[in-house]
């Protein structure tokens, strides 16, 4: 009887071990096929939903890490409106605005897509997201926008998540 019971926790081990092992291989190979693979595994690895996730919940977890980026974003453009002065920076950082609230509303709807399995539409409303963090970029008259590294930020987790939502098909 307790050779029973040992075989039988033993096995249970072992299969669950093998689990971890496969999911944190799907993190892994996902991440895989990224241009931005350190950055597509930290983001992954920081939800402690990663780990018993889908490809699909993958997906979802980075297209929220975006949102959460472009949110963050929207945050630094309001505090940027209320301290600048400048009359170019202030209608580059309006420009930016409604780019990021567009990207917002896009990623929204890419979030949707994955619901409906859509995964083409993935792609078309992430795209635009991506455009829409460009835009904001390319609007200082300058050259040198205060918004540089959010928005690389922005487009490197977007062209994470266009990685994944390949994937999906």
């Amino acid at each position: 009887m307790m050779n029973s019971i040992s075989i039988f926790c033993f096995v249970t081990f072992v299969s669950l071990g093998l689990n971890q092992m496969v999911k944190g291989d799907l993190i892994s190979d996902t991440c895989g096929k990224a241009l931005y693979k350190d950055l597509c595994e930290k983001t992954l690895r920081a939800d402690p939903s990663s780990s018993g996730a889908t490809l699909d919940g993958l997906a979802k977890i980075a297209l929220n890490a975006a949102s959460s980026s472009a949110k963050t974003t929207e945050g630094q453009i309001a505090s940027l409106l209320k301290t600048t002065k400048d009359k170019d920076v202030i209608a580059a950082l309006n420009d930016c605005n409604e780019n990021y609230d567009s990207a917002n509303e896009q990623l929204g709807d890419s979030l949707n897509a994955i619901a409906a399995k859509n995964y083409a539409d993935i792609n078309t409303w992430v795209t635009a997201a991506m455009t829409d963090g460009d835009s904001c970029e390319g609007g200082f008259k300058s050259g040198s926008s205060p918004l540089t590294q959010a928005n690389t930020n922005f487009g490197h987790l977007c062209s994470n998540v266009l990685a994944i939502a390949n994937q999906l098909k």
